[in-house]
């Protein structure tokens, strides 16, 4: 076997394991019947999985792709097997379960591309993983992307797109827009990346684009749900911007700023560092303005999850704080070495 071919299966099994070790524990012990006043919108994902859209709020039209994916998984895989037979609220515990499988492959595929794209960017091996291993430990990681939400799918399209931009692989980008906006609107930020990166409106990586764009706009006017508004429509209407602005705002609380931090916690002040004293790579020095959405788009959607969104500019944040910790550890080699050799 080729030595490529070998280090591509030991990545994807290592990745495999380390994505099942944290999401058992949501697999495992988040109860859907009680827990869902931490993650609200977990109720919906369930209904939509099962093929319910009744009183799912509009905002949910264009989020089917993991809802159906994890039905698929449900309807086809006979998870009661795994399960003793006198389990209570079975067909809730097989979703869940369900959920979890599907968290486990997204979390990490995630992890397989953010390690090639840091290679992509001058990092080595070593460097590379160790930036895994910053996503994987993650709080949003560990606490989101384990239980059934869609967040782990959604931040898988938008780590491919980052890297199929990086690797100008045009029919791959199209093909990760398309699926990413059908499973949340979160991967948007693909054309500000790819605006940010190739400067111009007229290129042919928004181009591809825009299937997905049009296939948004469908499911937002005709999705099976009931209630509620999409960004497109608060973006439209005036009065609508202006309420849910003021609504996003009151809604900060000191839990908003608390999860703000604990997003990248440590990462936050090495990302600072970097920002101001590390030469950076030109991808990244171009996207270092996309830091500021996190802190707009929550209040134009009425929430103050900043933290949340934030995460997904994880490939923008996790290398700057791999450069400045190079620089650490190998001054410190250096001073080790110079020490070892008594001058």
């Amino acid at each position: 076997m080729r030595k490529d071919m070998m280090e591509k299966i030991c990545l994807i099994l290592l990745f495999l394991s380390v994505s099942f070790n944290i999401t058992y524990w949501a697999m495992a012990k988040y109860d859907v019947g009680s827990d869902f006043s931490a993650v609200s919108d977990a109720k919906y994902y369930i209904k939509m999985s099962q093929s319910d859209y009744e009183g799912v709020p509009y905002r949910y039209a264009q989020r089917i792709f993991m809802p159906s994916i994890v039905g698929f998984v449900n309807n086809n895989l006979d998870l009661s097997k795994i399960l003793p037979e006198d389990y209570e609220g079975l067909e809730k515990k097989k979703i869940q379960l369900s959920f979890g499988i599907v968290n486990i492959f997204c979390i990490a595929g995630t992890a397989l591309f953010f390690f090639y794209f840091c290679q992509e960017l001058g990092f080595s091996k070593w460097e590379s993983l160790v930036g895994c291993f910053l996503f994987f430990t993650s709080f949003f990681v560990v606490t989101y992307y384990t239980v059934p939400l869609i967040d782990s799918m959604a931040c898988f399209f938008v780590m491919a797109c980052f890297y199929m931009i990086l690797k100008n692989r045009l029919f791959w980008l199209s093909i990760c827009f398309l699926f990413g906006i059908m499973t949340k609107e979160a991967v948007f930020v693909v054309l500000l990346i790819i605006g940010l990166n190739d400067r111009t409106v007229f290129t042919k990586k928004l181009l591809v684009c825009v299937p997905g764009i049009l296939i948004y706009i469908i499911f937002s006017k005709i999705g099976f749900v009931s209630s509620g508004h999409n960004i497109f429509g608060i973006l439209m209407d005036l009065t609508l911007l202006k309420e849910t602005i003021i609504m996003g705002i009151s809604s900060i609380r000191l839990y908003t700023v608390i999860e703000t931090v604990q997003t990248f916690m440590f990462l936050w002040i090495l990302f600072l560092y970097a920002l101001f004293k590390i030469d950076k790579p030109v991808f990244i020095k171009k996207q270092v303005l996309l830091m500021i959405l996190p802190f707009i788009v929550p209040f134009l959607v009425r929430v103050s999850v900043v933290g949340r969104i934030a995460f997904y500019l994880f490939p923008i944040v996790i290398p700057l704080a791999l450069l400045v910790l190079r620089e650490i550890f190998c001054f410190a080699e250096k001073i080790e070495l110079k020490g070892n050799d008594g001058t």
